[in-house]
C-alpha cells in the first residue's frame, strides 16, 4: 500500500469516526419505537355514581395482576357513590397494591366529591386541575341512608352515621397521611376546589393528563411511549337482547 493510500485510508475512517455517534443517534431517534416496545397503562374509569363494584373491581385485578400493565390510572369525574361500594373497592385498591406493587394514580377532571373521593385516596397520587370540585367527605352515607333506612329504624340513625363517618374519615387520613385532629378542615361535608385540597393535603398536585404520564415515567423509569389499555364493558344480557333484536 503506498503512503497515499494510506493517508486516503486514515482520512476516511476518520471522518467515519467523527460521523458515526450522529448517524447511531439518528438510526437511535428513528428506530426506538420499533426497538422499545410502548409501556402498557390500565385505566379505569369512574364517570357516574357507582352502587355496585363488580365491574371496576374486576378491571383493577386485572391490571394489577397482568404483568404487562406497568402502572394505573383511575379517571374520575363523579359526584359519589354508595358508601360500600366505595369501602369495597377502596379496599380493593390497597390490597392489591400490597400485593402486586405497581404505582396507581388518580386523575380528576371536573368532580371528585363523597365515596368517589374515598377511592381515589386509596391511590398512590391525585392529581386535578384548579378548578374541579373535591371533598364532600362524610355525606355520601347521609345521603345514601337517607333513601335506604326503613322510618322504623330511624332512631338509630344518628348512631349509624356517626359511626359510618367515623370509618370514612379515618380511612381517608390513613390514606392521605392526614392528622385525625384536622377532620374539621377536611371532612364534614365541605367542598373544596383542587387549590384549595392541594393545601390540606386532600390531592398531591395540580395538573393534567400530561402531569400523570410524567408522574408515571419517573415512577416506572420509563423513557418510550404509554400505551392505554382500557377494557370494554359487556352487559350481561347483551346476547338475550340481540336474540330478541334478531327475533
Amino acid at each position: 500500500m503506498t503512503l497515499l493510500n494510506t493517508l486516503k485510508t486514515i482520512v476516511f475512517l476518520s471522518i467515519i469516526l467523527y460521523f458515526a455517534p450522529f448517524l447511531v443517534e439518528n438510526i437511535k431517534n428513528q428506530y426506538t419505537s420499533l426497538l422499545e416496545p410502548p409501556t402498557h397503562i390500565g385505566v379505569v374509569h369512574i364517570t357516574e355514581p357507582i352502587h355496585s363494584a363488580h365491574y371496576l373491581v374486576s378491571e383493577l385485578h386485572s391490571f394489577f395482576q397482568n404483568p404487562t400493565i406497568k402502572g394505573i390510572v383511575i379517571k374520575i369525574d363523579c359526584l359519589g357513590t354508595a358508601p360500600g361500594t366505595s369501602q369495597t373497592i377502596f379496599h380493593d385498591i390497597r390490597q392489591l397494591k400490597k400485593e402486586y406493587p405497581k404505582p396507581i394514580i388518580s386523575l380528576i377532571e371536573n368532580t371528585c366529591l363523597a365515596g368517589a373521593y374515598l377511592i381515589a385516596s386509596a391511590c398512590d397520587y391525585i392529581v386535578a386541575p384548579e378548578s374541579s370540585i373535591i371533598g364532600n367527605i362524610g355525606q355520601s352515607f347521609s345521603d345514601w341512608a337517607t333513601q335506604k333506612i326503613p322510618e322504623e329504624a330511624n332512631h338509630s340513625f344518628d348512631a349509624i352515621k356517626n359511626d359510618a363517618y367515623q370509618q370514612l374519615t379515618k380511612q381517608i387520613a390513613l390514606s392521605r397521611k392526614l392528622s385525625l385532629s384536622t377532620i374539621n378542615n377536611w371532612a364534614n361535608g365541605k367542598i373544596f376546589t383542587a387549590t384549595q385540597a392541594m393545601t390540606l393535603g386532600l390531592i398531591n398536585e395540580i395538573g393534567s393528563l400530561h402531569t400523570v404520564i410524567k408522574i408515571i415515567k419517573e415512577k416506572v423509569l420509563i423513557e418510550g411511549d404509554i400505551e392505554w389499555v382500557q377494557k370494554k364493558h359487556t352487559c350481561p344480557y347483551q346476547n338475550l337482547i340481540q336474540k330478541i333484536i334478531q327475533s
